[in-house]
């Protein structure tokens, strides 16, 4: 009886401690939903094509995090995401990592987007979003030599695993490596480890940050040649004013193919409701003599708090010089819709 009875307390105390260490964490759940209209012009049409499309981007974080008594904050985080054009797609993770922050700095373990993906800047940053990633029009044709059309790190980790870890950051400075474990098989020795740091300065009413990153990624099998990318960006922010100049390198095979991307941009917010703004990117690469310009005009405007509408517009040119692939000289049209929560 007695056996039972201290049994039993021992699993009350054990829930009661269990539902206390539950009530300890920080929950937060938030979200976000875009909606695309691309409407293309290309100079060298396929007939019968419309050339135009919707695309829906779905996203529903969920964020824990723990505060121990000795000073670390432990957090982990989950985001649910649907992402496609036309057709309803699949909510999958689209990213889930723990990390560890505390006076030695901030660890993150999982699938998340590595340093170089936080830190390096681009000028696509200053205008509507899908303006230059998945949900954007490609103004290249993929199976020729051209790797990036934004100068950001062209090879970043992006939502998968790897260990990151950053400094604790010291006068404005912050550094940082992550690396990623490519598989264990005979084609998957591709590992892949960034190195960037940042530095955050003022200078009366300027602020700004300078940044630099740097990625390597080993062969996928043994005696392969290693990929090697880095990537150079100063932000200026100056009351309604914001501009960007960024450059990447990317050298594959052994050097026998490079890309570099030159971006800029500036921004200006007529009111807290209405920004416009304008980039310029320029990519070439050496082998095939390939080379992209492109021009983006941008407007943001804020319907209301947590809803803003975005209108996008590029004018694009790009040379297929003697790789084999078709060249094209138009433009596209992007209105976005995003809805935060």
């Amino acid at each position: 009886m007695k056996k039972n009875f201290f049994k039993n307390c021992l699993l009350t105390t054990s829930a009661l401690a269990f539902s206390s260490s539950i009530a300890l964490a920080d929950v937060s759940i938030s979200g976000s939903m875009q909606w695309h209209y691309l409407d293309q012009d290309p100079g060298t049409s396929t007939a019968g094509a419309s050339d135009d499309h919707f695309h829906s981007d779905n996203k529903v974080a969920l964020a824990f995090t723990n505060k121990t008594d000795s000073g670390l904050t432990i957090s982990m985080f989950q985001t649910i995401r649907s992402n496609g054009t036309e057709a309803v797609s699949a909510a999958n993770s689209d990213g889930n990592n723990i990390t560890v922050e505390g006076g030695f700095g901030f660890l993150s373990l999982g699938n998340t987007g590595g340093v170089g993906d936080e830190l390096t800047p681009t000028a696509a940053d200053l205008i509507g979003p899908g303006s230059t990633d998945g949900k954007a029009p490609t103004f290249y044709n993929e199976s020729g030599s051209l790797t990036s059309q934004q100068a950001s790190l062209i090879n970043i980790i992006d939502a998968e695993n790897n260990i990151t870890f950053k400094l604790p950051t010291i006068g404005g400075l912050t550094l940082g490596v992550s690396h990623k474990d490519a598989g264990q098989a005979a084609s998957e020795n591709a590992d892949e480890t960034v190195v960037a740091g940042s530095y955050e300065f003022t200078s009366g009413d300027v602020t700004g940050t300078i940044a630099y990153a740097s990625n390597s990624i080993d062969g996928a099998t043994v005696g392969a040649t290693s990929l090697d990318s880095s990537s150079m960006g100063l932000t200026i922010s100056s009351g309604p004013f914001s501009a960007v100049i960024a450059q990447a390198e990317d050298d594959q095979t052994g050097g026998t193919i490079q890309t570099e991307v030159n971006d800029y941009g500036i921004s200006y917010a007529v009111s807290d409701a209405l920004t416009f703004a304008v980039s310029g990117t320029e990519v070439t690469e050496t082998s095939g003599g390939e080379t992209l310009d492109v021009t983006s005009v941008s407007a943001k405007y804020t319907i209301v708090d947590g809803l803003d509408a975005y209108l996008t517009y590029h004018d694009y040119d790009y040379g297929a010089g003697t790789s084999g692939q078709t060249a094209d000289d138009g433009s596209a049209t992007l209105i976005s819709v995003e809805a935060t929560f």
